[in-house]
C-alpha cells in the first residue's frame, strides 16, 4: 500500500500522508481502550450518584481520563490519520487530519528557508541511543525554517518519498519567490 499521494489541480499541490500501521499497537490497544471507556462510564456514574465522592475520586479520575485521553489520540492516529501538506496561493498549510490537538499551520513560501531531509536512521540523546533503521526504512523528516522556528513538515517518510516533496516544495519556493521579485 502507498502511504503518500500527490494531486495537482490549477494551483493547488497536495501531498496526503497516510500514518504509519503498528498493527501490534493497534490491535493491543483496542482491548485497553475499552476498558478504560468502561472504568470512566462507571466511575462517572459512581461521581454524578454521589457528589461526596468527587473529593477523594477527582485527582484519580482525571489522571484517569488524561491517561486515556493520550492513548485514544495515539490509537486514533495509527488507525486514521493523514499529514496534508498543501501548496496554494503562495502558501504551504500543513494538516494533520482526524488529530483533535493539532491546528493546522500556514506558512509563506516565500520565508521557507534551509528546507532539507533530516535522517533519523540513529536518534541519540543524553540518555539513549535508538537506532530506528532496524524498524524501518520510513527514518526521514522534511524540515525546514520559517524566518521565526524550525518547522517540521512530515515525520516517518522513506528516501524516495522525501525526495519528491522537497522536489515539489523547491519548484514552489522558486516560483513564489519570483512572483514576489517581479511585483516588488
Amino acid at each position: 500500500m502507498k502511504r503518500i499521494s500527490f494531486a495537482e489541480n490549477n494551483d493547488i499541490k497536495e501531498f496526503v500522508i497516510s500514518s504509519t500501521k503498528n498493527w501490534f499497537f493497534i490491535i493491543a490497544f483496542a482491548p485497553f481502550l475499552l476498558v478504560w471507556l468502561a472504568v470512566e462510564l462507571f466511575f462517572s456514574i459512581i461521581i454524578l450518584a454521589n457528589l461526596k465522592a468527587i473529593s477523594s475520586l477527582s485527582i484519580w479520575f482525571l489522571g484517569w481520563t488524561a491517561i486515556g485521553l493520550f492513548f485514544i489520540k495515539t490509537w486514533l492516529w495509527e488507525v486514521f490519520c493523514k499529514t496534508i501538506l498543501s501548496i496554494q496561493n503562495n502558501k504551504l498549510i500543513i494538516k494533520k487530519k482526524f488529530d483533535f490537538i493539532s491546528s493546522s499551520k500556514y506558512i509563506s513560501l516565500t520565508g521557507i528557508t534551509d528546507l532539507m531531509i533530516l535522517n533519523k536512521d540513529i536518534e541519540s540523546t543524553k540518555y539513549f541511543t535508538r537506532p530506528n533503521y532496524l524498524f524501518s526504512t520510513n527514518t526521514k523528516s522534511i524540515i525546514f525554517n520559517d524566518g521565526s522556528s524550525k518547522i517540521t513538515a512530515v515525520d516517518w517518510i522513506n528516501q524516495e518519498d522525501a525526495e519528491l516533496i522537497i522536489k515539489i516544495l523547491s519548484e514552489s519556493i522558486e516560483v513564489a519567490r519570483s512572483h514576489k521579485n517581479q511585483s516588488s
